[in-house]
């Protein structure tokens, strides 16, 4: 991952995140954003966030909730830093009788979380260990994909390859760098402005043994099974090309504007109607050319199915092809 490159900019913050594309624009035509614009993490100041820890006085936590799960609440905060302050979100570990498990399940979740550093994936700043076991996270401030794709039905379609583009090169990153992310959904894709994504809870994650490429689980657990390969469901495997699967209901819930995938159906019946080679219809008015691409991610077969080195370049040319 290419490191933070110095450079000006009004925000008084002299670290912003280069995400840059190695090659130039296919057929030399004019850079895209994604190309050219630089999307600065404004926790990127290297002085200030090279400790994992975080320390209670400096965080300020404010009212009312972002969010909630099994493990607890999320909440915005303000974290005080030495020359600045930011607005984070802050997952709370709930105190209950089987602390132990979550307590464990949260720490697996910051120890992912550390190990990445991509534009397109939330940023974790740090444990806090206080009242309550603290994760504190870059905070994106306008929330999951689907719910703001539900309330802004006027989002242009180049917009919402624009996201769906960052997501897929947060993927292709987790890839080349052998995390499985095993909860990829419209849900835990957060925005931080319009026109920029990143990817979320890696409660489920798992680093992959290079030899391996693939993580077993021991059996179902509380899953998203209507995001889920086949292989996921039939042999508890997980691997990229997995994601990759989920990668195309993500697809199909934004092109829908957040509508739930497989809308009615319990999980079964979406097992029997895969297995019979069915896929979802495309939604109203989505691009034919998006439309084939997430049949393509509904490939049965692992072998068969593409990776993001292939996916993401695909997203990315359509995105160069409706930008011109």
């Amino acid at each position: 991952m290419q490191q933070p490159t110095p450079r000006h900019n009004t925000t008084g913050n002299s670290n912003t995140y280069e995400a840059r594309v190695p090659n130039n624009p296919p057929g030399g035509k004019e850079a895209m954003p994604m190309d050219t614009e630089v999307y600065e993490s404004p926790y990127a100041d290297p002085d200030e966030l090279r400790s994992s820890t975080v320390d209670r006085s400096q965080l300020f936590l404010e009212d009312g909730e972002l969010g909630s799960g099994n493990f607890g609440t999320v909440m915005k905060g303000i974290y005080k830093m030495r020359k600045t302050e930011k607005p984070v979100a802050v997952k709370i570990l709930k105190n209950d009788d089987n602390l132990q498990s979550v307590t464990d399940e949260m720490l697996r979740e910051a120890n992912v979380m550390q190990q990445l550093d991509n534009p397109y994936i939330v940023r974790m700043i740090g444990i806090c260990e206080a009242e309550s076991l603290m994760l504190v996270m870059e905070l994106a401030e306008l929330g999951p994909l689907h719910k703001f794709l539900q309330k802004h039905k006027q989002t242009t379609v180049k917009n919402i390859t624009e996201l769906v583009h960052q997501v897929s090169m947060g993927m292709k990153y987790l890839e080349e760098h052998n995390f499985v992310h095993r909860d990829l959904a419209a849900r835990n894709v957060l925005l931080v402005t319009q026109h920029y994504a990143k990817i979320s809870d890696f409660g489920l994650s798992k680093a992959v043994a290079e030899e391996q490429n693939y993580y077993k689980a021991k059996g179902h657990g509380k899953w998203p099974v209507k995001w889920y390969a086949p292989e996921c469901i039939n042999y508890f495997k997980f691997s990229s090309k997995s994601d990759v699967w989920s990668f195309g209901v993500l697809m199909w819930e934004a092109f829908s504007y957040g509508q739930k995938p497989y809308k009615g159906m319990k999980g079964n019946d979406v097992m029997q109607m895969i297995e019979s080679g069915s896929r979802m219809d495309a939604p109203l008015n989505c691009p034919p050319e998006m439309y084939d691409l997430m049949k393509t991610c509904w490939t049965y077969k692992l072998d068969d199915r593409p990776g993001f080195s292939v996916v993401e370049p695909r997203l990315r040319e359509y995105y160069y092809d409706i930008s011109q």
